[in-house]
């Protein structure tokens, strides 16, 4: 691979690293990476790969830019509210490094879905901020046989671990049947972006080692940092033979998370006192005659991704192509779930 001008001089602080070589950076420009969320985590991870020069970035994620995400997720700027994030994340790296291609999904990743959605990558990083959904993305790890980099915080703390298939333990081994816990989220403990920050940079540097054919530091360990203290612990962690995921004992793990794939349209709460509405299979809509239907009466802005409508003040439904969408601005999900129906007509 050669290496133009602008490209030697872009990466020249990298590439005068001691323990860092063209060979690496041509590894960097070779690899996919999935980041699953571009939320708190997942926005300074995008940051850091796109600065390094990963060659493709794969961008999931289901929901839009809120001004209270601005805090800690400085990605965005204030003209994105709105938007998925998603796609403004794309839209504002790709002025910060050319050299990187941007996949954007405008989705919300589950047990249904996973496997699709990382095909592909070389490695996976994590921005989720519920267990359920990290559980899918690990399956989908172990299937495929992807390194996954886990990774959580939540007020001053942070935790971080690199999965690899056949050689580790999995999500599973570490967490068992621990569930989200609906009284700790961001929106009611809080966040400081600045463990955000630290953990996404720990995230990013382990990926940087498994694309250039380094040993992860975190493979088989969980380390765990409390910016309250200034502190860093590291603790071992180890495979569980029994493990229902990666040992072999049953065909994919969903027994031992009871996940369920009803038909069911399912409407769960986000972060941000929003509810995110994922129907039972991918749609197609054309979100351009739903654009004019609603015009008439709603204020409503369609790109060829995503449509928004705001139904009344201060509610706004979003929703993207493939049907699912997030509704802003209710407390009741019914509610939530019937305003969806009314903007797609189901």
């Amino acid at each position: 691979m050669k290496f133009t001008k602008d490209q030697l001089e872009r990466y020249s602080r990298m590439l005068a690293l001691s323990d860092f070589s063209l060979k690496d950076q041509e590894a960097l420009q070779r690899t996919t990476v999935t980041v699953v969320g571009a939320g708190g985590l997942g926005c300074p991870t995008l940051r850091l790969l796109t600065a390094l020069g990963f060659g493709t970035v794969r961008i999931i994620d289901h929901d839009v830019v809120e001004l209270s995400n601005l805090q800690r997720q400085t990605l965005y700027r204030v003209e994105d509210i709105g938007k998925p994030k998603a796609k403004a994340a794309a839209d504002n790296l790709a002025r910060l490094n050319p050299d990187v291609k941007f996949e954007p999904i405008l989705d919300s990743i589950n047990e249904r879905n996973a496997v699709k959605l990382v095909e592909g990558s070389d490695i996976i990083l994590d921005g989720l901020d519920t267990i359920a959904a990290r559980h899918a993305v690990n399956r989908a790890s172990v299937k495929l046989r992807i390194p996954y980099v886990y990774a959580g915080a939540l007020e001053y703390y942070g935790n971080i671990t690199t999965f690899i298939p056949e050689r580790t333990g999995c999500l599973y081994c570490l967490l068992g049947t621990a569930r989200d816990d609906p009284q700790r989220t961001c929106s009611t403990v809080g966040v400081t972006p600045v463990i955000l920050n630290v953990i996404a940079s720990i995230e990013v540097q382990e990926a940087l080692l498994l694309a250039t054919g380094k040993e992860p530091h975190l493979a088989g360990k969980l380390m765990y940092v409390d910016m309250r203290t200034l502190s860093i612990d590291s603790f071992e962690i180890h495979r569980n033979d029994a493990c229902p995921v990666c040992s072999g004992n049953h065909q994919d793990g969903s027994e031992a998370t009871k996940v369920s794939t009803s038909d069911e349209i399912t409407v769960s709460a986000l972060c941000t006192n929003s509810f995110n509405i994922i129907p039972p299979k991918n749609l197609s809509l054309d979100l351009e005659s739903i654009g004019e239907r609603l015009r008439v009466s709603h204020k409503v802005k369609v790109s060829g991704l995503f449509l928004s409508v705001e139904l009344e003040e201060g509610i706004t439904v979003t929703v993207m192509k493939k049907g699912t969408a997030v509704v802003k601005g209710v407390t009741d999900p019914d509610e939530a779930l019937r305003l969806y129906k009314s903007v797609v007509e189901m």
